[in-house]
């Protein structure tokens, strides 16, 4: 039985140069209303709202204010995520995939987060709660730069895509996402695999780094503390920073990436 879906599925221009995307954006800026994505903009309300709501209760605000700060991040997003995953659609085409994820990651953070500052800000500066919305502002870009990756690798297998012929219902797509999700958190250790396999073992290891500083600043700015601690703030040498124990995850995920494909290799 076919899944039923909400959107027409009109004619789309195959684009794949950014230039072409691009061209495809500034010559139909009406797309933005009638393609308007409403399951990134679901998605995306439900899940940085709670992000503004936790700050607010762990900075020992008031639950009207955390209450508050939630709502309206949920508008925004709500709003601006609907017009945002319109615009990744259009550079889900793009070969290869590293020139639409750059686009994507300048062209998005920047915009959504300049005009989230600004609405933030005026809610903190009339309930003088600066300190934390900066904290939730932060931990929201770490969210936008990992949700902009996802989004982009989830629309490049014709998940959460609306106006196309190969888009499909919400819940179809909801039913895909905890699939999509272990793909996507497996894509990087399975490339660096198969850069080892090619022998390609310098740009392995720099992956590997990249990975580590990664992961190191992402979770600096979720946690706001540079290393982990224990028993009251005691560290282990080495094991202390994020980004090494991050490194060490990422070499564990790549080991199993091998292993997997030599069992596979060999059946």
């Amino acid at each position: 039985m076919n899944d039923i879906t909400f959107e027409e599925a009109p004619d789309v221009p195959q684009t794949h140069t950014i230039t072409e995307a691009l061209q495809s954006v500034w010559n139909e800026p009406g797309q933005f209303i009638k393609n308007w994505n409403y399951k990134g903009a679901v998605l995306s309300g439900v899940l940085r709202a709670p992000i503004f709501l936790i700050t607010y209760l762990a900075g020992r605000e008031s639950i009207r204010l955390a209450v508050g700060a939630a709502a309206i991040q949920f508008m925004f997003r709500f709003a601006f995520a609907g017009v945002g995953g319109t615009l990744i659609q259009r550079f889900r085409r793009v070969e290869p995939p590293w020139k639409a994820l750059l686009a994507i990651m300048l062209i998005l953070p920047l915009i959504s987060h300049l005009f989230e500052f600004a609405i933030q800000f005026m809610f903190a500066y009339f309930t003088s709660t600066q300190d934390h919305t900066d904290e939730a502002i932060l931990r929201s870009i770490t969210v936008s730069i990992i949700s902009a990756l996802f989004t982009l690798f989830a629309m490049r297998r014709n998940v959460m895509i609306v106006g196309e012929e190969d888009s499909r219902s919400l819940f179809h797509d909801i039913s895909r996402l905890p699939v999509l999700v272990f793909e996507f958190c497996a894509f990087i250790p399975n490339e660096i695999a198969s850069l080892i396999r090619r022998g390609a073992l310098l740009t392995a290891g720099i992956a590997v780094i990249g990975f580590g500083m990664f992961a190191q600043i992402m979770i600096w700015a979720i946690v706001n503390r540079p290393f982990w601690t224990y028993s009251g703030g005691k560290s282990i040498p080495f094991f202390k920073y994020w980004g090494f124990n991050g490194l060490l995850l990422m070499i564990l995920a790549v080991i199993v990436s091998l292993i997997v494909f030599n069992r596979k290799h060999h059946r």
